[in-house]
């Protein structure tokens, strides 16, 4: 935990005790506005301080999971596009990128057979 954070939760604690929030006000908004934090940010302090209702303390953790793993599966999917085989699929032979739309472009086995660039059991297959 950064120092940042430990300075602002300690803030927190004292600044949520002199609040009169209520279970409809906008805690999180609140906060983000005294601390200049973001949203994840808030909720996820909200949360490490154990100063909201059960069901909203639920809710936010659900939604903090979910993108943490949403995150950690962009980074795998980002580590397995730089490894040499994610370079090839079935209609390249090298992708040498991918457009701003998502479509790969690079050498196509067409175009890598008639360079001879293929070896002796990549053209058998």
């Amino acid at each position: 935990m950064t120092k940042a954070r430990q300075h602002r939760l300690k803030e927190a604690r004292q600044w949520f005790e002199n609040q009169n929030f209520t279970e409809d006000s906008h805690i999180v908004k609140a906060y983000r506005k005294r601390f200049n934090v973001d949203n994840t940010c808030a909720k996820r302090e909200l949360c490490m301080l154990g100063v909201l209702s059960p069901h909203k303390q639920a809710a936010y953790e659900e939604q903090l999971k979910a993108k943490d793993v949403k995150k950690k599966r962009k980074r795998e999917a980002k580590k397995e596009n730089s490894s040499s085989e994610s370079f090839r699929d079935e209609w390249f032979y090298y992708i040498a990128g991918y457009t701003s739309g998502g479509a790969p472009y690079g050498i196509t086995w067409e175009e890598a057979e008639a360079q001879g660039l293929l070896g002796e059991e990549e053209t058998e297959e």
